[in-house]
């Protein structure tokens, strides 16, 4: 039991010394602190180490951001739900989802998705209609967004995703509730960012599902000598 109880700390103050040199880094080469922050993101989903990505996110701050197209990363896998055992084996074979869009001015925005992913969301969303094409990404699922506080614990300012809002006609089917689904984002560094995924159950309870994180698309062809 001790030994349990002392692990904890280790772990907490491993994530907190991570993100401070991310942050440091992010000074002076962001691209490349993006790149290894992602990277970092990634390793804790597949280890499934909710309680550092939770440490994390408490740490974010409320962004300013982000703005236009950002690349999505599912972290980990779906939880707290009996559709994640359906859900996640799918998602090992494809993600289906690319990344969100959104217009800080406008305080809007959607989600992107592969092509893939249009018929099959068509299969556990039928009555869904506001799927469109756009080169070769499906677009969907919109949201209005605002910096708001958390609904649930750690209670700090986020930028607050809702998709209940008529005008986007979500599905709230049980095979697909996005209509009851709030997403929080914080930015840990410049240009690169945290979420979580809530749901509303049909008693009133908000549970933590899923941590997502997004990012500012790199181009090389930015780069001057």
């Amino acid at each position: 039991m001790s030994a349990s109880v002392e692990s904890k700390p280790t772990t907490v103050m491993r994530s907190e010394t991570v993100l401070g040199e991310l942050r440091e880094m992010a000074e002076t080469a962001p691209a490349l602190a993006r790149r290894l922050a992602w990277d970092y993101l990634r390793d804790l989903g597949d280890r499934a180490r909710r309680d550092q990505l939770a440490e994390l996110f408490a740490r974010g701050t409320a962004p300013e951001g982000p703005n236009g197209a950002m690349e999505g990363l599912i972290v980990g896998n779906l939880f707290g739900i009996p559709e994640a055992y359906l859900a996640n084996p799918l998602m090992k074979i494809d993600p289906t989802w690319r990344g969100k869009t959104f217009d800080i001015r406008s305080g809007t925005g959607f989600n992107r998705l592969s092509p893939l992913g249009k018929y099959t969301l068509r299969a556990v969303a039928p009555h869904y209609r506001g799927l469109r094409t756009a080169g070769s990404e499906t677009m969907g699922f919109g949201f209005d967004h605002r910096i708001d506080t958390a609904a649930i614990h750690p209670y700090i300012p986020v930028r607050a995703l809702d998709y209940s809002p008529e005008k986007y006609g979500n599905p709230s089917v049980r095979t697909f509730p996005i209509k009851r689904t709030r997403d929080e984002v914080v930015e840990l560094i410049p240009g690169l960012y945290l979420g979580r995924a809530l749901l509303t159950m049909p008693d009133g309870e908000v549970r933590l599902i899923a941590y997502f994180a997004l990012r500012e698309f790199s181009d090389e062809r930015g780069a001057t000598a």
